[in-house]
């Protein structure tokens, strides 16, 4: 047993809230620790795992490949989409998104459109019904009227094959 000290009892001793609450304060000069209030606190993580994703898909998670899309969408059927999509080829590649690859069935290059139809096949089992009528529908339209080859020898298997 440890001998009594004469001040023992004449100190206020802090209850166990009290010494809680003093460890939690922030000390003077240390860091303080704030805590985000819980809606700016899940903002925040949201926004890390967006750039976190944003990373991890190169160049198609980046702002310049939104923008490179919406001016894509914006020229369907006007001159300037074939430039644009040239461009957005070059850049980027075949794109990945079930829109963006049904404009590039229409392409004048047969390898493109042989290219985005087989990637809308693989996509196929994974899309909505509406989806997939709206593809088969489109394969019959490219099997009657593509002016090129291929692409109508690829619209009658992919249509026999989804069958």
């Amino acid at each position: 047993m440890t001998p009594r000290r004469e001040d023992d009892e004449e100190r206020e001793r802090p209850s166990w809230r009290e010494i809680d609450r003093r460890r939690d304060r922030p000390r003077e000069g240390g860091p303080a620790r704030e805590r985000l209030p819980q809606k700016q606190a899940e903002w925040v993580r949201k926004m890390a795992l967006q750039q976190a994703e944003a990373l991890f898909k190169g160049k198609r998670g980046r702002p310049e490949y939104q923008q490179a899309v919406k001016e894509l969408e914006a020229a369907r059927g006007s001159k300037k989409f074939l430039p644009l999509a040239q461009k957005f080829l070059e850049e980027y590649g075949l794109p990945e998104e079930w829109g963006l690859l049904n404009l590039f069935v229409d392409f004048p290059d047969a390898e493109v459109a042989l290219q985005a139809l087989t990637a809308m096949a693989e996509q196929w089992p994974r899309r909505s019904f509406v989806e997939q009528q709206g593809f088969k529908s489109r394969l019959k339209i490219l099997h009657l009227t593509s002016p090129q080859p291929q692409v109508r020898r690829r619209a009658e298997e992919l249509l026999a094959a989804l069958a």
